[in-house]
């Protein structure tokens, strides 16, 4: 399998779970076309601040696949959370703990183009979903 790269740091299946990449490898242009373009950036800017991170790896030999798009094959899958839209990831990150994260996003949402994360959790979940006439940011607890 040959891997894309769609930003500085990230490559396709990373946000893609392994089925649904093995099923349309050879049409990236449909993969691409599953994730919001403002996740990348917002997940690219935090990977600057950061350093590394962990979506999915499942293409590098690890176990994490549904930390992006999530489809109904998922254990995880509900018709309206934003990872069905590719609009939110779940990462790790190694060198920051996910409370760091969440603080920093909490300040500089608007930069990153943040709408939402989630609370209470191990991992930093983000995403960019609508929100009409967003004043602050979105906090959801699981």
């Amino acid at each position: 399998m040959q891997r894309l790269k769609i930003s500085k740091n990230f490559f396709l299946d990373e946000y893609i779970p392994e089925g649904l990449y093995r099923q349309l490898e050879n049409r990236p242009h449909v993969l691409i076309g599953l994730i919001d373009r403002r996740l990348i950036t917002a997940d690219q800017r935090l990977r600057n601040v950061f350093g590394p991170v962990t979506i999915n790896n499942w293409a590098t030999g690890g176990v994490r696949n549904w930390s992006g798009i999530r489809t109904p094959d998922s254990p995880f899958y509900s018709p309206t959370s934003q990872h069905s839209w590719g609009r939110a990831s779940d990462k790790l990150f190694s060198q920051a703990t996910p409370e760091e994260v969440r603080s920093y996003r909490k300040m500089h949402w608007k930069k990153l183009g943040i709408k939402c994360i989630e609370e209470n959790v191990s991992w930093v979940h983000s995403d960019v979903r609508y929100v009409m006439k967003q004043k602050e940011l979105l906090l959801v607890y699981p």
